[in-house]
């Protein structure tokens, strides 16, 4: 005869009876009452739990991609026509990240890996045109204007327009400096990008700053992210600052040394795709 199986009290698990114990039917209460029916297995999601079965930690089904392949999330300073902000899942200043739409809230610690340059040119509704990912050669380009392969440097679009209104919006292709790092909070997560262009450069080169004189790794330190209300003669809007927060711990610096020498080598994507002028058309240059 098949031995019985029942579940153990609040376990979705089955649990075999233990010997000796008898194990009794359920029966439902009051006269004629057909037995209990059975309660529908459920299974609650751990978001705990890390799913990876490779050896050494690696994750499976990757086997043939490389960074390449991969776009770095940008950790987005949420302004008033932002998509989250208009659809009514974020608020104005909030940071959030680029491609899973989450909401950081009003600040971010995380810890820098190393710092690059690239470039984008952003036109309304069309969004980016044209991109460099290493601010010296051109790497994608849909409006006709150059080639693949053009130098940077002597792009006219790099070039500070020379009327006053067009002087107002600055070079039509922006510098960006991008910061690859951790969030603190959760070492486990993939790297994200801090992209900082336009009105956040100047917090950019403060970030640059006060790494290069502690005269240690870009990674020995964590910081905080933050967004402060600016404003114009075109409204208000928010921008990105760093504060010093204080030093890693081993645990910490060990895990970013380790996707330090995963990245640091590659030609890295940054997905800029909803940082384009009409998100922004707040902020002036």
């Amino acid at each position: 005869m098949e031995d019985k199986k029942f579940y153990g009290e609040g376990e979705d698990s089955l649990e075999e009876p233990k010997v000796g114990e008898e194990v009794k039917e359920e029966v439902g209460v009051g006269e004629g009452n057909p037995k209990e029916e059975p309660k529908e297995l459920t299974t609650t999601e751990d978001s705990a739990v890390t799913r990876v079965s490779g050896d050494s930690g690696a994750a499976l089904g990757f086997e043939d991609v490389d960074m390449q392949d991969v776009q770095l999330p940008r950790v987005s300073v949420l302004q008033g026509l932002s998509k989250l902000v208009t659809e009514g899942s974020g608020k104005v200043g909030q940071l959030a990240n680029s491609l899973t739409k989450e909401i950081y809230g009003e600040e971010l610690m995380f810890i820098p890996l190393f710092a690059f340059k690239s470039r984008v040119k952003f036109q309304l509704a069309k969004g980016a045109v044209c991109m460099s990912l290493n601010a010296l050669k051109c790497s994608y380009n849909t409006d006709g204007t150059h080639p693949i392969g053009a130098d940077c440097l002597g792009c006219v679009d790099n070039q500070w327009p020379a009327d006053g209104e067009a002087a107002k919006q600055g070079p039509p292709c922006s510098l960006v400096y991008n910061f690859p790092v951790l969030n603190a909070d959760n070492l486990k997560e993939f790297p994200v990008s801090i992209s900082c262009m336009r009105t956040s450069t100047k917090a950019a080169k403060k970030l640059i700053s006060m790494a290069r004189i502690t005269g240690e790794d870009f990674f020995a330190r964590k910081y905080r992210m933050i967004t402060k209300k600016s404003s114009s003669d075109k409204g208000e809007y928010f921008v990105s600052e760093f504060e010093l927060v204080g030093k890693v711990t081993d645990e910490e610096y060990k895990s970013a040394l380790g996707w330090f020498k995963t990245l640091r080598q590659k030609s890295l994507s940054v997905d800029l795709t909803d940082h384009s002028n009409a998100n922004e058309a707040e902020a002036p240059f």
